[in-house]
């Protein structure tokens, strides 16, 4: 097991890289932190481990008692979640916008140059521009995928959906009519395609909100995307990009450190496993929530770096006096994991 170095962060990178396994921090009583990674399918230590798996495979993270009054904490590392927009229409288009803006990975798949060269200047993180039915079957499997089906025809809309029907996805929806939806949804069942599969299709696409343009229509569609990604708990990935800057932050040999929401109570603003880097500059990357909670966070992990001290727990209490003077009504105690860079 390793501190906060380059091989442990490398090996960190790589889980999120190849879309699966966990990142185990093992705290011990004298106020040590241990770092390593487990495999999915990779032996567990003892039953105990399974159990702890199987709360944080509920959950996304798991905070469990050790041995000798040392804490666990696991944490899933997936692929950061996608969106995959077949059609770059004017709905396409949009939603290409909107998705970069909010930080998820785009894909655009569009079988007409101009078009896809617009999906290109929305900024999408990739553009395939080849008959749908193709690039949607040649795509790699993430199961943190969204799919949307927005392209200028019924009868392209069903050869995307034929192929992604036998792809992973928490969210599928097709833009349409009532109508159309329930045409589709015969056509998708004469082909094949599973009854609760076809029951699960988000047609007429996107939330109720009486959208009319198509950018209001884009904000439904990912507003649905967000809400169905929650309720079925597949949190935004958004830990390879940290670990990323601090591999950066290593390789330039500037000072900085990793907080980590270990345990929240009550309604503070970010969830368990949300990461947040101070460097020694005092520039950031990322957020741990904002307000008191954040300026909390940097002023320990500056006094950290200054006093060389590896590791730290802080418990930051957004119900107190100060908090309550900074306007934070909603309050709540959070319990934070700050770990410092280390050379070799």
């Amino acid at each position: 097991m390793l501190m906060l170095n380059r091989e442990i962060l490398q090996k960190i990178k790589g889980l999120y890289e190849k879309d699966g396994g966990w990142i185990v921090s093992i705290m011990e009583a004298e106020g040590t932190c241990r770092k390593t990674v487990l495999e999915t399918d990779e032996q567990l230590p003892s039953k105990k481990w399974e159990i702890w798996k199987a709360e944080a495979e509920r959950n996304g993270t798991a905070l469990c008692r050790g041995d000798v009054g040392s804490e666990v904490f696991l944490e899933a590392a997936e692929k950061k979640d996608r969106v995959v927009i077949c059609g770059a229409g004017y709905v396409g288009y949009a939603l290409a916008r909107l998705c970069v803006l909010t930080g998820i990975r785009t894909i655009v798949i569009e079988d007409r140059d101009y078009f896809a060269e617009k999906a290109r200047e929305a900024g999408a993180d990739l553009v395939i521009c080849r008959p749908f039915e193709e690039a949607v079957r040649d795509l790699p499997e993430e199961k943190n995928t969204a799919f949307v089906v927005v392209t200028r025809g019924h009868a392209y809309d069903q050869r995307c959906l034929t192929a992604i029907a036998g792809k992973k996805a928490y969210y599928v929806g097709m833009m349409g009519s009532r109508t159309r939806a329930a045409m589709m949804g015969k056509e998708l069942e004469n082909q094949g395609v599973e009854a609760e599969w076809i029951r699960n299709l988000h047609a007429p696409i996107g939330l109720e909100i009486g959208a009319q343009t198509p950018e209001e229509i884009a904000v439904s569609v990912l507003a649905e995307i967000l809400s169905e990604r929650t309720r079925l708990g597949c949190g935004r990935k958004e830990g390879h990009e940290v670990f990323d800057r601090a591999c950066q932050k290593l390789e330039k040999k500037e000072k900085f450190i990793l907080a980590t929401i270990l345990e929240r109570k009550g309604s503070a603003p970010r969830k368990e496993g949300t990461h947040f880097i101070v460097s020694e500059s005092e520039n950031t990357f990322g957020t741990i929530g904002g307000g008191k909670l954040e300026a909390d966070v940097k002023e320990a992990a500056q006094n950290m770096l200054k006093s060389g001290k590896e590791t730290e727990i802080l418990h930051a209490d957004l119900n107190n006096k100060d908090a309550a003077e900074e306007g934070l009504v909603c309050g709540g105690r959070v319990k934070v994991l700050l770990e410092a860079g280390v050379f070799e």
